[in-house]
């Protein structure tokens, strides 16, 4: 049982485009429970989890945050199979949309408390960076931590003359204290908010900090992380974050969270 009237931090893993499920749950929790998100000391993310806190910690409102991420759906699910480059660059759609929606001080509102997983080149250790000088350098990190080598392109981005790849290939659901760290994650799994199967598989298989059950399930949705399904789906995605962060506040206490819908 979670004492949810304490601070705890939150963790979102990399999921590409599922992250609608992502703006789901946040919106669940803004609703229910305000005081663990306004409170929460650190959030933690990697490629599109990285990208949701941001621009949810930049205040950017729900209903923009959907719209921005169903016109990136649109532009993708629009170039059919040629999605890969050098046909298509979604890396360039994904920082041209940062520069245009995150705030000038966006820095300021993240330096300290959004802690964004990379995997440096070099060595291929994972790095949590935290600390933003800019704008460009919030950039810079974010689309470091989104770039999945071959299908983004072949040479890597940097992030203060360093390269980096997409953070979830070292550690996907990234946190400094497990005992201290909501985590959430689309996949069935053991993450404290994700989908549950009812099931009498318990095989699961470790992938980085993420701890996957095996099942046709995640199958699917593993290949929607980076061909995005019909918006139709991706909104039962969204709903179905909502519905778990429901659950796990019912579990721990939160009694009647799942009565609305997002």
């Amino acid at each position: 049982m979670y004492d949810l009237e304490r601070d705890w931090s939150l963790s979102f893993s990399g999921c590409g485009f599922l992250g609608f499920y992502h703006v789901g749950v946040t919106h669940c929790l803004s609703e229910r429970v305000p005081h663990l998100i306004r409170n929460a000391p650190k959030f933690f993310g990697s490629s599109a989890g990285a990208l949701h806190c941001a621009t949810f910690l930049s205040g950017i409102p729900v209903d923009q945050t959907l719209q921005i991420l169903k016109d990136l759906v649109l532009h993708t699910r629009s170039r059919n199979i040629s999605i890969l480059p050098p046909s298509f660059n979604l890396i360039k759609c994904i920082q041209d949309s940062l520069h245009r929606h995150l705030p000038d001080n966006v820095h300021r509102l993240l330096s300290g408390r959004l802690f964004i997983s990379l995997t440096r080149v070099s060595d291929g250790e994972n790095v949590l960076v935290s600390d933003f000088q800019s704008k460009d350098e919030v950039i810079d990190a974010l689309i470091c931590s989104s770039f999945i080598p071959f299908f983004f392109g072949f040479i890597p981005p940097s992030f203060r003359g360093v390269r980096y790849v997409d953070g979830g290939m070292t550690d996907i659901l990234p946190f400094l204290d497990t005992k201290t760290t909501i985590t959430v994650s689309p996949f069935y799994g053991e993450s404290d908010i994700c989908p549950k199967v009812k099931s009498t598989n318990f095989l699961h298989v470790d992938f980085t900090t993420l701890s996957l059950r095996c099942c046709s399930e995640n199958a699917y949705l593993l290949y929607q992380t980076l061909f995005p399904p019909d918006l139709s789906v991706l909104g039962a995605i969204c709903l179905q974050g909502y519905l778990d962060a429901a659950r796990f506040l019912e579990e721990n206490g939160r009694c009647g969270a799942g009565r609305r819908r997002a």
